[in-house]
């Protein structure tokens, strides 16, 4: 029970991003492990670098483009804007020198880091609705009914 009020007090949209990532990059390793790679002129070896490094750049950006996001909403339009796009900057900067060295390093194929990322990151924010019905059913909660808001109950009163 001590796990469950641990993975509780964590930021929940960080937690089910980072879940599903993980999720999807197993996904990713048991399909390599049943492709024949050798087509694509890819070794095992190559396939699993590729697909774990892509998983935690995908989750050091997600972390980062939360981090962005919340602080920017403590300012005003125009320096919220500047921050956000800022981090962005940041964030595919380091992506790009993480590319560059692996490309330098012959580690693993950059492209193929490159285009694994990009879609570990759009499955996982896609998946992340099932992940947060997941989450609920292991934290036994439940998501607040929408109200609708006051000026809309005016409206239809009247």
């Amino acid at each position: 029970m001590r796990n469950i009020e641990i993975l509780k007090s964590k930021n929940r949209i960080l937690l089910e991003l980072n879940t599903a990532i993980i999720f999807w990059m197993f996904a990713a390793v048991l399909a390599g492990m049943a492709l024949p790679l050798h087509i694509w002129n890819f070794t095992r070896l190559e396939w699993l670098t590729g697909i774990a490094a892509a998983a935690v750049m995908a989750m050091i950006s997600i972390r980062h483009m939360y981090r962005c996001t919340d602080r920017a909403l403590d300012f005003d339009e125009g320096t919220a804007s500047k921050l956000i796009f800022r981090g962005y900057l940041i964030r595919y900067l380091s992506v790009g020198l993480v590319l560059v060295t692996v490309a330098f390093a012959g580690i693993s194929n950059p492209v193929f880091i490159g285009l694994a990322y990009l879609l570990i990151v759009k499955v996982a924010v896609y998946s992340q609705p099932f992940t947060h019905k997941c989450y609920n059913r292991l934290f036994h909660e439940k998501d607040p009914e929408a109200e609708p808001l006051v000026e809309e109950q005016e409206a239809q009163e009247s």
